[in-house]
């Protein structure tokens, strides 16, 4: 799959394109059913099934404090599940002041000119353009003009009601894994690589995996039954997502800390996926760390439980 960052880039495209449009953040089951009329559409004419997203969140330019916490927080694994999906090119594009200030039919006039355009497919509330102005109604006029095809894409539900970030967002933050995941078509987990802590799980006899959670979407700090995956094989575990306020007050740094049920062996430096289970309490301070190796024998045997009961 090849990611092109500006317009001028898809000059290079030979064939004529098959274009889903939308911040896609989540890559969600809605998404990848606006995805799908794009690739559906490559498959049935010819062409190239892409994505045209953007880096940053157009709210960021007009409202940066509303911008809502990414619910990935690395293009790279957007990037992924879109290659998944049958995409080959992707457009990402900075989300600029040029950008912002232009009409819609200016946006779609540029890309006709960069590459040749046989579809759009989006979803059916899309908005675009200067003020978000633009919507399906003013693609369908603009495809008259430059000959491409328009695909609106019904919402999807889940329990009565529209698919979208914001309640992936909400049902994550309640912890409610069960219904994120059925929103998403995957479960939510952290990804990243097993750096070096202070090792003091080991003195308490719990050595942990530490990775950095990133700087998007998190549920509530505390600890979580977790099923995790590095190395090639699969663990159970008990991990703590938090601030560690028993050893560094409350000013620590964010990390989530894996006790895998079984002998990893040393995986320092191995990229780890992380999908938390069940929620089993909130994040506190201890009065002592002898108070808090008991206490982790009692989060491990409750992970224990609950992955049990989940099998």
């Amino acid at each position: 799959m090849v990611i092109y960052r500006e317009f001028k880039g898809l000059k290079s495209l030979a064939a004529p394109v098959h274009w889903a449009m939308g911040m896609f953040d989540g890559v969600h089951l809605g998404h990848a059913g606006v995805i799908a009329a794009a690739v559906k559409g490559a498959a049935l004419d010819g062409g190239i099934p892409a994505v045209l997203t953007f880096r940053t969140h157009p709210l960021a330019r007009v409202r940066p404090e509303s911008v809502p916490p990414a619910i990935m927080g690395e293009d790279a694994e957007k990037f992924s599940l879109m290659e998944e999906l049958g995409v080959k090119a992707v457009l990402s594009l900075e989300f600029s002041s040029r950008l912002a200030s232009m009409s819609p039919e200016e946006f779609i006039g540029e890309l006709c000119s960069s590459c040749l355009v046989a579809q759009i497919a989006v979803g059916e509330d899309w908005h675009f353009g200067r003020g978000r102005a633009g919507n399906v109604e003013t693609l369908r006029l603009l495809s008259c003009r430059y000959g491409f095809r328009v695909t609106a894409v019904p919402s999807i539900l889940q329990d009565g009601e529209r698919i979208s970030s914001t309640r992936i967002r909400e049902a994550v933050r309640a912890a409610d894994f069960l219904q994120a995941a059925g929103m998403l078509g995957r479960p939510y987990r952290w990804k990243g690589p097993v750096i070096h802590g202070r090792q003091l799980g080991r003195l308490l006899d719990y050595p942990t995996a530490n990775m950095r959670p990133g700087c998007g979407l998190q549920p509530p700090h505390g600890v979580y039954a977790v099923r995790a995956r590095v190395a090639g094989k699969k663990y159970g575990g008990v991990a703590n997502l938090g601030v560690r306020p028993t050893v560094e007050g409350e000013t620590g740094e964010l990390l989530l800390e894996t006790h895998l049920f079984g002998h990893p062996g040393d995986i320092y430096g191995r990229e780890m996926e992380v999908e938390p289970v069940r929620f089993l309490r909130p994040e506190i301070k201890f009065p002592s760390l002898e108070e808090l190796k008991s206490q982790l024998a009692r989060d491990a045997a409750h992970a224990a439980e609950a992955l049990e009961e989940g099998e």
